[in-house]
């Protein structure tokens, strides 16, 4: 369906499944070819790789620093209501890791904490490329949505790793105010005009373990991962990427509609509510902004090079 206008301070997005649009934006990472291999192929045991890169969006650092990294994010999300599952589009993530400390707790147990930043990058603006969502309205009308998850406010990636000889026990929280917006509905392949501000009335949310210090609504997610000395990492790491897993709640619908006829009931009962289950898979990161990036992680443009698939 066609999509809605947008405010005067926003460009419209790509279609959906277009990684580049054709907004101007740079191209998709340029990569080598290497003996054996496709174009930027990760290995096939890596943390959500695929056997030959497929096309994704730009992830260009602006302004690198030396703690900059990039990374391509994606995965699955379920949908309670209607027992299935929408596809988290390819996205890029633009982090800014902190200085490690090094604490011991009042237990004995030695920890190295490393607080980061982050924040989605697409064309400019801290969403998702736009995906298309099905589902059944009434039970029985079938309904596609074309929709974009926008940051709305700063992303927190903290890291503990437990030192214990000789494996290292690694925690990873991501925190991250996300809005479900929506740009159009096509209902039994009848468009539906939904305006230019129909979104959930707050950002998702999960049950958070650290509430005094992460107030308000946010999205959760959680990876695990163990170093052991001389090998490589099992799980997740932030620089080496794996599975991140949260539920979420789908918060209310608003501003959907024009004309007088709200469709914030409609979309509201079809999708939102409590239970989601999300399973994001983070690809190897690139270290962008060092003197000499790791390669075999990077383009030749130094964006990431690996690009994951989803995993259920």
């Amino acid at each position: 369906p066609p999509l809605p206008s947008l405010p005067p301070n926003r460009t419209p997005p790509a279609r959906p499944e277009t990684p580049n649009g054709t907004s101007g934006a740079p191209t998709g990472p340029r990569t080598d070819q290497r003996e054996g291999r496709g174009p930027g192929a990760a290995d096939a045991d890596a943390p959500g790789a695929p056997g030959a890169r497929p096309a994704a969006p730009p992830c260009v650092t602006e302004k690198p620093t030396p703690m900059s990294l990039s990374a391509y994010i994606t995965g699955y999300s379920n949908v309670r209501k209607l027992n299935g599952a929408n596809i988290i589009p390819v996205s890029c993530v633009l982090i800014e890791q902190g200085q490690a400390e090094f604490v011991v707790r009042p237990d004995g147990s030695m920890h190295l904490l490393t607080p980061s930043e982050g924040a989605l990058s697409y064309q400019g603006r801290k969403e998702t490329p736009p995906f298309k969502a099905t589902f059944l309205t009434f039970g029985f009308a079938p309904t596609t949505a074309t929709l974009v998850l926008e940051q709305t406010g700063p992303m927190t990636v903290d890291s503990d790793v437990l030192l214990v000889f000789p494996d290292n026990i690694s925690e990873t929280y991501v925190r991250v105010p996300l809005v479900l917006r929506v740009l159009g509905v096509e209902v039994n392949g009848t468009p539906l005009d939904v305006g230019p501000s129909c979104r959930t009335e707050k950002p998702l949310t999960s049950h958070e373990p650290d509430p005094a210090k992460y107030p308000g609504d946010h999205l959760v997610l959680l990876g695990k991962g163990r170093l052991i000395n001389g090998t490589d990492a099992v799980g997740y790491l932030l620089s080496s990427g794996g599975p991140l897993t949260g539920e979420v709640t789908i918060p209310a619908f608003k501003g959907c509609g024009t004309k007088g006829e709200s469709l914030d009931r409609l979309l509201t009962a079809s999708i939102s509510g409590p239970g989601n289950h999300v399973k994001q898979i983070q690809g190897q990161t690139c270290n962008v902004g060092v003197e000499e990036p790791t390669m075999e992680n990077c383009t030749e443009d130094l964006q990431p090079r690996q690009v994951p698939r989803p995993e259920r």
